[in-house]
């Protein structure tokens, strides 16, 4: 009896670990169904912001940082091949344009080169200055105004057509001499104006803002009280509502400042000092004025035009139709009595036509089904045995 209990318990345990085996391989199939979060960033585009470029070691490539304007603190950065300055963004491409003096390391020949930025920190050279041998590997302050790189250049407003597919692409097609400058490393355009902006240490006294125009090169400058009297100013940008000028002492611990164009400065962050820096606003694409269509003048309705009325139509006397007979029938003969001889004699057929129920089938299948039972009993019954004999 022990044998055939213990027997009957692993039949039981057999059957309850299929039963969570389907269980399982059932569930596992939904669960692989369930949707996951997906995490979509388009690294190539930028939607707003403040970034900058950054230069810590001498020779080596510089660094994409992208800078949360609100803390000053960095979000992100990534190194770049190239040693990258005077840095400017266009919002049509979607990239940042600059100047390359160096690549990996190694010094870059033809007086520099005109590089794109991805805002995930690609670069594309596209090579030097064409035709004119303008070596603008000695700027250092740059903006993009209408696909044109205006660049600070010997003292020079140089402006480099950076838009490609135009006839004078790479091409400098306009350089302005400016008037004698004060020191500074960046400047930028201000959103909606026509001048040029930057923050000046040169001299005793506090900082100042530099006010250049873009059509005549007068020069203005205005001091920032807030603003130390000392270090460099290398990367200036203006938000896109040109609220706020952004500007990076290089001297200073790489301090970040807030300006006004009033002169009102506040001291967002610190961080390490820089060799370089230039900084450039990511501006999002204008959008074009909502145009409304006038009204529609109402139409003026016209009256219906009147229509003689139609004459009614007269429906014309019915035609008398003759009276229709219904066809003479004969009565059916009466049905002849069918013999009961007959009767009897389909019955007794239809009788002998219906097979007859063999429980011998079912018999036979409920045999097979205990025999498999039983030998799968012993199956595991012995086993059990022979594990209790040693």
């Amino acid at each position: 009896m022990r044998k055939r209990y213990v027997a009957f318990r692993m039949i039981a345990s057999l059957a309850a670990l299929l039963l969570a085996g389907g269980t399982l391989a059932l569930a596992a199939p939904a669960a692989a169904m369930r949707p996951h979060p997906a995490v979509a960033t388009d690294t190539n585009r930028c939607a707003g912001g403040l970034y900058q470029v950054h230069t810590v070691r001498k020779h080596h490539s510089s660094r994409l940082v992208a800078v949360d304007p609100d803390t000053g603190r960095n979000r992100w950065s990534t190194g770049l091949d190239h040693t990258v300055k005077a840095v400017g963004y266009d919002v049509t491409q979607h990239l940042f344009i600059g100047v390359a003096t160096r690549r990996k390391g190694h010094p870059i020949g033809d007086g520099g080169h005109i590089v794109t930025i991805t805002p995930a920190g690609e670069t594309r050279d596209l090579g030097p200055v064409r035709a004119d041998s303008v070596p603008v590997a000695g700027a250092y302050a740059a903006a993009i105004v209408d696909g044109h790189l205006l660049l600070l250049l010997d003292g020079d407003l140089v402006a480099v057509d950076v838009r490609p597919g135009s006839a004078t692409f790479l091409r400098v097609v306009r350089r302005t001499a400016l008037p004698r400058l004060p020191s500074f490393g960046d400047w930028d355009i201000r959103p909606g104006g026509s001048a040029l902006y930057a923050v000046s240490t040169e001299g005793r006294g506090p900082s100042r803002l530099v006010r250049v125009d873009l059509a005549t090169g007068a020069v203005t400058e205005q001091p920032v009280k807030d603003l130390p009297g000392r270090g460099f100013f290398g990367a200036v940008a203006f938000d896109d509502a040109g609220r706020y000028l952004y500007a990076t002492d290089n001297h200073d611990g790489g301090a970040l400042y807030r300006i006004t164009v009033d002169g009102a400065a506040t001291r967002l962050t610190s961080g390490r000092g820089l060799l370089g820096s230039d900084a450039a606003w990511c501006r999002a694409v204008p959008r074009p004025p909502a145009t409304t269509k006038p009204p529609a003048s109402p139409t003026p309705k016209s009256a219906p035009a009147s229509t003689p009325p139609r004459p009614q139509a007269v429906a014309p006397p019915p035609v008398p139709r003759p009276p229709i007979r219904p066809p003479a029938t004969t009565p059916p003969p009466p049905p002849s009595p069918t013999p009961v001889a007959v009767v009897d004699a389909a019955r007794k057929r239809h009788a002998v036509a219906e097979p007859r129920r063999d429980y011998r089938t079912t018999t036979v299948r409920f045999g097979i089904v205990l025999l498999v039972l039983g030998l799968g009993g012993a199956a595991f019954a012995k086993p059990v045995t022979r594990i209790g004999r040693r």
